[in-house]
């Protein structure tokens, strides 16, 4: 959230705040109640919005990364397994195997998303009819558990693209929510209260003071912020 977009939130939840503690006056303003609701309503869509634009991804992509890691961990593992074990039959499909798993760490690291989970599975598929023979180098439950490392990378892959997504647009319904509440004190609250200028003036002056903007960083008002009341 802009500084700015921070401060007028501040000052609209001021404005609602001056108007519930003189909800007698207003109940008497044809309108002002209705206009109250309305702006309650905006400066909750502003929280909820707000929300959701902190929730940018960042848990998501840690989670992901720590699947990686692991995924990488388990397919090297699993490769190194499957290449010892290859070494010793005299199995030509087996020597096959042993070539294309002999592989350095560095190598399965350096693999993009898409082509480790790839790897993954295809190790898992060549190494599960093997699997209850590689011991002592891999049980058959950790090439198992090599599926499931897959798995579990695999469906974290589009939730931080998804979670921007969802980020981006809370961004716009903040700002578009925002303006809403600018155009609502302008063009509909700001004018009625104009005429409780002289006959409700503590109600008036409440009112004027809470509708300015603070500048958050120097804490002075800004004077372009002033009610837009009819002269």
């Amino acid at each position: 959230m802009q500084k700015i977009q921070e401060s007028k939130i501040k000052m609209s939840r001021s404005v609602s705040g001056i108007l519930t503690s003189y909800e007698e006056v207003v109940t008497r303003t044809p309108g002002l109640n209705a206009a109250h609701d309305a702006l309650n309503n905006l400066i909750g869509e502003t929280e909820r919005h707000n929300r959701g634009q902190l929730n940018n991804g960042t848990e998501l992509t840690t989670q992901k990364n720590d699947a990686r890691l692991v995924l990488e961990t388990g397919a090297i593992h699993i490769s190194a397994a499957m290449a010892a074990y290859a070494t010793a039959p005299n199995d030509p499909t087996l020597k096959v195997l042993k070539d294309k798993y002999q592989v350095n760490d560095t190598e399965i690291k350096k693999k993009r998303d898409m082509q480790l989970f790839s790897y993954a599975y295809s190790l898992y598929d060549d190494a599960t009819p093997y699997a209850a023979n590689l011991e002592p180098f891999a049980t058959a439950g950790e090439v198992a558990q090599l599926k499931d490392k897959a798995d579990n990378f695999n469906a974290l892959l589009p939730q931080r693209r998804t979670q921007v997504s969802k980020s981006s647009l809370s961004t716009q319904n903040l700002e578009e929510a925002i303006a809403q509440i600018d155009v609502l004190l302008n063009n509909t609250i700001d004018i009625l209260m104009k005429p409780w200028e002289t006959k409700e003036a503590d109600f008036f002056k409440a009112y004027k003071n809470a509708r300015v903007i603070v500048d958050s960083a120097s804490r002075k008002p800004k004077i372009d912020a002033e009610p837009n009341v009819a002269p």
